[in-house]
């Protein structure tokens, strides 16, 4: 349950809502929401994140960190996948994921925590730019 109802808390929940398909920087949301500070994002986003609305997701090659919403109910329980070229994050659909999930548990006898995982690779689009190089 959420300590405080504020103003910026919503501004940020509601920047998160249009943007569900993105891993976004503390920097990248300061940029796009003007009238909050930086200070009062970093605080909502731990709030955010310990209430299990937002997932922190380190991005291979930087040390920034990165935060998805999951809060919306299509992003529970889902595995996202995440571009290392442009950085979009979307959730695998779910009967590949269904698919994933078995085969591991079948080969492996590996479970995944599917609201948890991250798979990184290169999207459709930037396998398009990287193959007209």
């Amino acid at each position: 349950m959420p300590k405080y109802h504020t103003r910026q808390r919503e501004q940020l929940l509601e920047f998160f809502g249009k943007n569900t398909d993105k891993s976004l920087s503390a920097v990248q949301i300061a940029e796009s929401i003007k009238d909050i500070s930086i200070s009062a994002i970093y605080r909502n986003l731990a709030a955010l994140e310990s209430e299990g609305a937002l997932k922190r997701v380190p991005k291979s090659g930087t040390r920034e960190v990165y935060y998805q919403y999951i809060g919306s109910p299509e992003c529970r329980g889902s595995i996202h996948v995440s571009c290392t070229g442009c950085g979009k994050t979307y959730h695998l659909p779910h009967d590949t994921a269904k698919k994933l999930e078995e085969s591991l548990k079948t080969s492996d006898g590996f479970k995944i925590s599917c609201g948890d995982t991250v798979l990184y690779g290169v999207c459709a689009e930037c396998n398009k730019e990287r193959d007209k190089k």
